[in-house]
């Protein structure tokens, strides 16, 4: 796994108001905690608001993702499936869900019990809940993913490990570590493992697998420096993910379980547990073949949940002919 530098390095790189900024979470946080009650009309009018400003601002994440949203459903065909006005309808409800999404965050931090959790795949689940074996859980940027790893670790009665890459600013990445820091207190089980340089991430969670333990870890987009694997999905398009995850899973040969998590409605959510990923026999296990295996999973899922999946940055390139 390709490492990181350290936040605190580049904290005066991003504008503490802008995107990357804590100004925002803060204001959010401070806002949420005066009004807990707040009419669900005045919330959501005020979210609309203010993602419709964020959609505006931001070009080159509202870029990304309609060029990732066209390639989702694009499939075989070599006409652009989505319209210019369509195209930016969806992009916009993008931002709109990660806005619900992150506002029912804030508001569990702040001890305000308001969501609600249901789960698919209940014997999948069952599964991890009650045994001894390692595995390792294959996660994407949808639904609230964080919260969900904290909060479900408690039923799994065993440690669950996660991994996440620093925020790029530093004064963010403090706010980040001071509500994990809660998370562990309410949530023994919850671990959190930083993907940044010197850590030698890698050998730890392949230490962690051979130990029989739970490890989850994102492997749906790619961020900063990570390095990447890219897997044909059509005849025009090829998406790139993660090359860590599959590594982890060729060396440990540990079962990998697709969970996603998504919003199904105000502040209601649904954990997604899967069967293990399926294998070919008789061909060398190694990262292409689990990384293939993985997109088998992950594109169905994206065409049912795209206005969820939270990647601002592009996830495909075109497949040269």
């Amino acid at each position: 796994m390709k490492e990181h530098g350290n936040p605190e390095n580049q904290a005066e790189k991003f504008s503490r108001f802008g995107l990357h900024g804590d100004f925002p979470t803060r204001a959010m946080t401070w806002v949420l905690g005066a009004f807990p009650r707040m009419p669900r009309m005045i919330e959501a009018s005020l979210l609309h608001f203010f993602s419709l400003i964020v959609f505006v601002m931001a070009g080159r994440q509202r870029r990304a993702i309609r060029e990732n949203l066209t390639a989702i459903f694009a499939g075989e065909s070599c006409e652009d499936p989505l319209g210019f006005f369509e195209s930016h309808v969806n992009a916009y409800q993008v931002f709109v869900n990660f806005g619900w999404t992150y506002i029912d965050g804030l508001r569990a931090r702040l001890g305000q019990r308001v969501m609600t959790w249901d789960i698919e795949g209940r014997d999948v689940f069952e599964k991890l809940q009650g045994g001894q074996e390692a595995a390792l859980i294959l996660t994407t940027h949808t639904g609230n993913y964080d919260l969900a790893a904290a909060l479900f670790s408690d039923d799994f009665g065993r440690e669950l490990h996660t991994v996440r890459i620093p925020e790029k600013s530093g004064h963010l990445e403090a706010v980040r570590r001071r509500e994990f820091a809660a998370d562990f207190e309410e949530h023994p089980y919850f671990k959190v493992h930083y993907n940044e340089s010197q850590s030698m991430l890698g050998v730890k969670l392949a230490s962690l697998l051979n130990d029989g333990q739970l490890v989850a870890i994102q492997c749906d987009r790619i961020v900063g420096e990570v390095s990447a694997l890219e897997v044909p999905i059509s005849a025009r398009w090829k998406i790139r993910i993660p090359k860590g995850p599959m590594t982890l899973a060729a060396m440990t040969k540990s079962p990998c379980i697709p969970l996603f998590t998504v919003r199904t409605g105000y502040r209601s959510y649904r954990v997604i547990f899967q069967e293990p990923l399926e294998l070919p026999e008789g061909r060398s296990l190694r990262e292409p073949v689990y990384a293939e295996a993985w997109t088998v999973r992950l594109l169905p899922f994206l065409r049912e949940y795209g206005s969820q999946w939270f990647a601002f940055e592009e996830a495909f390139l075109p497949t040269r002919s």
